[in-house]
């Protein structure tokens, strides 16, 4: 089978793409570039198109049987630097690729949406698939729209899917430590302390990076029948967490550093419970890997870095501050376009 992977640069698309390779998949990677230094471990050299997605028309789809859609603005404060250009990439540019790639014969096409779709939920019960949106950010709101037009072009000849993942933990050669568990160790590794921006009671649903490539390479293989036209959430049974206890997992595995709780100036008030029944009931699916494997992964994996990597490990790991540092310096535009 051959694949094409967007995003294959990313915190995910990096270790989906070894992964399938090393299932004996032909894998072809797309990406703008933009992180491709930004690794902190020796990674091997891949072969890939660096190539924009607003410029996917270059393309010649018809060459792969599947898609994996991951490229993209790829969380909420990123998706605040322009919204206009964040529903561009995120909405206009997914939906010509699931349509390009519909007409020219690609039989499988699997999104990368996301839970933040469901903003602030109050209802105190785990949300399903089906359960209200509330997108409250560009990125939020343009994953919604794409994955509704996307899930719509469903047909005989033509399975598109959609995933949407919990906050992603663990290891990655890019790994990103701008998200909330991640973020906790990078702080606590450094500073020697746990910082919560919040008064620690939004609720995040978790998953690790690991489960996540389990789940992409269960539905390039899932039949048909099962999956076509269907939105899964993605994350562990009994994983969704306040901050503060996804804190107090980060203190426990360094030590029981202190949590510092920070209430002024809160950007990020999403607070959902998901439920993960349905890739369970329909695929067999069980997240398997908790905060504590990911935790002490991270600090193994840190402290087999050389210096160098270690100070990448703060310094070019957050994708606002890295993608600000490429235009700062004159190498991408305000659009986000290489100069």
């Amino acid at each position: 089978m051959k694949i094409l992977l967007t995003g294959c640069q990313g915190y995910i698309g990096t270790e989906l793409y070894f992964a399938l390779i090393k299932d004996g998949y032909e894998v072809s990677g797309v990406d703008a570039g933009y992180f491709e230094f930004a690794h902190v471990e020796h990674i091997e050299k891949i072969s890939f198109s660096k190539l924009d997605l607003r410029d996917i028309g270059k393309l010649r789809l018809s060459d792969f049987d599947c898609i994996i859609h991951l490229a993209a603005l790829s969380n909420d404060p990123l998706g605040e630097i322009d919204e206009d250009l964040t529903f561009m990439i995120n909405r206009d540019c997914a939906i010509d690729l699931a349509r390009r790639a519909k007409n020219s014969g690609v039989a499988r096409f699997i999104f990368a949406s996301t839970q933040s779709i469901y903003g602030i939920s109050n209802t105190g019960q785990e949300l399903s698939e089906e359960a209200q949106k509330s997108p409250i950010t560009a990125y939020a709101r343009s994953k919604w729209d794409a994955e509704q037009e996307i899930l719509g072009m469903s047909s005989a000849d033509f399975t598109s899917v959609a995933v949407r993942p919990s906050t992603v933990f663990g290891w990655g050669a890019r790994i990103r430590n701008d998200i909330v568990f991640n973020n906790m160790i990078s702080n606590g590794l450094k500073s020697k302390s746990i910082r919560v921006h919040s008064d620690g009671k939004p609720i995040r649903p978790v998953v690790h990076i690991l489960d996540v490539i389990d789940f992409f390479t269960l539905l390039i293989k899932a039949p048909k029948e099962k999956i076509s036209g269907e939105a899964f959430n993605l994350g562990m049974v009994r994983g969704n967490f306040t901050v503060l206890e996804i804190a107090k997992a980060a203190s426990e595995q360094l030590g029981g550093l202190p949590i510092e709780l920070n209430t002024e100036n809160l950007v990020d008030q999403r607070s959902y419970s998901v439920s993960f029944k349905k890739s369970q009931d329909r695929l067999g699916f069980i997240a398997r890997r908790d905060l504590r494997f990911g935790a002490k992964e991270i600090v193994t994996k840190y402290n087999s870095l050389s210096s160098k990597d270690q100070s990448k490990f703060f310094n070019s790991t957050n994708r606002l501050d890295y993608l600000h540092s490429l235009v700062n310096s004159g190498k991408l535009n305000q659009a986000l376009l290489w100069i």
